[in-house]
């Protein structure tokens, strides 16, 4: 059975915001970054783009970030087990090599040359389930500590800009062309980002991943249950792991990114979970962009960041509330001592997932 301790002993983040989790802490004390311009279709969306080489080689840009990581992380025994978490993996390569392009047999080899990057040679596995692909992956790194078969892992999400999944999400008529509005009534869509993220689990550290859980929704392959209850459910699962009632939940970091339907959904699966006393709501995504397969490594480690430096970040993009939501993200930094933080996803295509961390001391 499931009962060793798993703990995050460390993080590392390259995003919009920063390179490194104090960096990143103190941009998002300060608001959000500013976003570039991506156009896709003929037409130009916001996109939160990693200030490394702007315009430079995409293979270049990645192996610099996977350097940034390797390095906030701090030397790791060569065979420590790697979980790579991505939506896209190497797409914005393939989309820049010259044809003809021969494609390896799995675009997930690309991990190997990740765990090169980053002077690893152990396992290494792969997760890609949307925006859900980084809970996937710490997951199954997390159940297999709490077993005992492994002592660590280094559990990677990244997501580098691509054409390819730009143009997908604009053909859906997912994207904002302004701004990330989570839970407002004004929110038109998605702002899309780019991440390289990192934490490594290990038996001890300052903050216990004490439960997770992942699920799915099959009410469309687009849109998730209206009321969330796949959702409330996969938060139940993570409470009862992490031995937590809901009302010892002193924040809950949001998905939040600013979807019509998915913000609904979520709002419900919340309202089931707390009934009568919601804890503060925050959402990243306005400062980070929706990093895909990254965003729930690269949200983790800013949230951590963040509540490491004394602070919950203010959530940007909030201004008039939505009656059928009826949940307001807050809108101002406040320095209240959080304990115990939920964080939850609703991803693409039905994923769903939730995760309980707390402080160990």
């Amino acid at each position: 059975g499931v009962s060793a301790t798993v703990a995050i002993r460390s993080s590392a983040v390259v995003c919009a915001a920063g390179a490194g989790p104090a960096e990143v802490a103190r941009t998002l004390a300060d608001g959000p970054p500013r976003t570039v311009t991506h156009s896709t279709g003929g037409r130009d969306f916001p996109y939160f783009a990693i200030p490394i080489m702007p315009g430079g080689d995409w293979l270049t840009r990645a192996e610099v970030a996977a350097a940034s990581i390797a390095g906030q992380i701090g030397p790791l025994p060569p065979e420590t087990p790697l979980f790579v978490a991505s939506s896209s993996f190497q797409m914005g390569w393939f989309e820049s090599c010259p044809e003809p392009l021969e494609l390896p047999r799995a675009t997930a080899s690309f991990a190997l040359r990740l765990q090169a990057w980053l002077g690893l040679n152990g396992t290494c596995r792969c997760h890609s389930n949307a925006c859900i692909s980084g809970f996937s992956a710490l997951a199954a790194a997390h159940a297999m500590i709490a077993r005992g078969w492994i002592d660590e892992a280094l559990v990677v999400g990244f997501e580098m800009a691509n054409a390819s999944t730009l143009a997908g999400f604009a053909s859906l008529a997912m994207l904002s062309p302004s701004a990330c509005r989570p839970f407002d009534a004004d929110r038109d869509g998605l702002v899309v980002g780019e991440a390289v993220a990192a934490v490594h689990l290990a038996r001890s550290g300052p903050w216990r991943l004490a439960g997770i859980a992942t699920g799915l929704d099959t009410h469309s392959a687009t849109a998730p249950a209206p009321g969330g209850a796949p959702l409330a459910e996969a938060i139940g699962i993570a409470l009862t792991m992490a031995g937590a009632a809901p009302g010892t939940i002193d924040l809950v970091k949001l998905q939040a990114a600013g979807s019509p339907a998915a913000d609904l959904a979520e709002a419900g699966a919340l309202r089931t979970t707390f009934a009568g006393r919601m804890p503060p709501l925050v959402s990243l995504k306005p400062a980070l962009g929706h990093t895909l397969g990254a965003s729930s490594i690269a949200e983790l480690a800013a949230l951590l960041a963040c509540l490491d430096a004394g602070f919950t970040p203010a959530t940007a993009g909030f201004t008039r509330p939505d009656p059928e939501i009826g949940l307001f993200p807050a809108v101002d930094r406040s320095s209240a001592p959080v304990r115990r933080a939920l964080l939850d996803l609703v991803g693409f295509g039905g994923g769903v997932a939730a995760a309980v961390v707390e402080r160990t001391s």
